[in-house]
């Protein structure tokens, strides 16, 4: 029997940046005082400590080197950070920093995106750099993950030059990821790190804009609540018409809804967004091609249902009725619906799931259309919940990863077992 102890299994971690990351920057901030976190900070790191995840706060902090943040003031504003992080319930490991700049010390290997910060972690606590997730708004936070092995996750915000989400893509990487605030990231990392427990995944808030009568939206409520609200709830629905009967479908359900008198103004939309909460956007039968800025502010994270099987019968002017009409002109003799993430155009972006519906000889355009509705009104919702739980997401080279859903078959083929009343009005 061997006299030495076997070394210590190593851990995971997340590996966070500090300024425009966790708490609002000054820049150089020295003074304790001003230390404030950003939406989402405190729940994100609780939630890794909920499920034993550690959190070790890695940052670059040039203003030493200039003078202009002394290192006493540098250590106030540590312990200020990691204890209003704490008072949200998130613990903080350890917490690195690179005083240097390479202009005025020269050269160094521990400034981001240098390795030596986190493999001094890893020395410290055991961490395995390969099984971590590097979290951060620029680009030199989260590419270690390339060097380590590990999956970087960008959140973009104000200080996030567009060249750096552009390298991001560019890159083409599965290990390289983009997310729209903290708390997203913390949720996708865990997901890609495979932890799971209570708290590893937040719930969806989801914000639906509609068109028109709202079947889809009925959909996606009625299965939230026999969910239970485990993976999220529509919290939130905007229509571009005054009399949408989705706006009548939310309120009767106790669900915030408003007609949008501005529905091409995308900072608008965004202001209702964030009001209340949304983490999650679903277009249900929404007939507007939808703002870049809000494309942008949800990257990965905006989901839209079409009555067809994409890229066939996609585009701009192809909606409702005409689809439907144009797939029996072409003698199609199978159509179906598709649920995709939404970029700047029409119907292009990444397909997330797609189920069959068959034409029949007799069919007429109401009759398809009631068919593919049916369809819509159990794909829509077990797609946006594997979205939510992370069963599906999108990489930084815009490919979908994961399992997407399927429909349970009962009498025969494409017939399906679907719950609620969802009739088949403009969805």
């Amino acid at each position: 029997m061997s006299g030495h102890a076997a070394p210590a299994a190593r851990r995971a971690a997340l590996f966070l940046d500090r300024d425009h990351t966790l708490i609002e920057d000054g820049p150089y901030l020295a003074d304790p005082d001003r230390v404030a976190l950003l939406p989402g900070a405190g729940s994100a790191v609780a939630r890794a400590t909920a499920v034993g995840v550690p959190v070790v706060i890695i940052t670059n902090q040039s203003g030493i080197a200039r003078g202009l943040v002394s290192a006493d003031a540098y250590a106030a504003v540590r312990a200020r950070t990691e204890a209003v992080l704490r008072a949200a319930g998130g613990d903080v490991l350890d917490t690195l920093h690179c005083p240097h700049h390479p202009e005025l010390t020269g050269p160094c290997a521990c400034r981001k995106p240098g390795l030596a910060l986190y493999e001094e972690a890893a020395r410290r606590h055991a961490l395995d750099l390969g099984a971590s997730a590097y979290i951060g708004d620029r680009w030199h936070d989260v590419v270690p993950a390339l060097a380590t092995g590990g999956v970087g996750i960008l959140v973009p915000g104000p200080a996030t030059p567009d060249a750096e989400v552009a390298q991001l893509r560019a890159a083409r990487s599965d290990r390289l990821l983009a997310a729209a605030s903290i708390d997203d990231a913390v949720q996708l990392a865990l997901t890609r790190l495979g932890v799971t427990g209570p708290g590893a995944t937040a719930p969806a808030r989801i914000g639906v804009l509609a068109s028109g009568g709202g079947s889809n939206l009925q959909a996606l409520m009625d299965h939230a609540t026999a969910s239970g609200a485990a993976y999220g709830q529509v919290v939130w629905v905007g229509t571009d018409r005054r009399d949408a009967g989705a706006l009548h479908r939310a309120r009767a359900a106790g669900v915030a809804a408003e007609w949008l008198e501005a529905p091409t103004d995308g900072e608008a939309i965004l202001t209702r967004l964030r009001a209340h909460g949304v983490t999650l956007l679903v277009l249900a039968g929404y007939l507007r091609l939808l703002p870049t800025a809000v494309v942008h502010a949800f990257p990965g994270r905006v989901v839209n249902v079409h009555p067809a099987l994409l890229p066939a019968f996609g585009g701009a002017g192809m909606y409702g009725r005409r689809i439907h009409a144009a797939v029996l002109a072409q003698g199609v003799r199978v159509t179906g619906a598709t649920v995709h993430l939404v970029d700047e155009q029409y119907d292009t972006g990444a397909i997330l799931a797609q189920w069959p519906v068959p034409v029949l000889p007799e069919d007429t355009p109401d009759t398809l259309a009631a068919r593919v509705l049916a369809v819509e009104h159990g794909l829509l919702p077990a797609t946006v919940a594997s979205l939510a739980t992370g069963a599906l997401w999108l990489d930084a080279a815009g490919r979908v990863r994961g399992v997407p859903p399927t429909l349970p078959l009962v009498a025969g083929p494409f017939q399906f077992t679907l719950a609620g009343d969802h009739r088949p009005d403009a969805a």
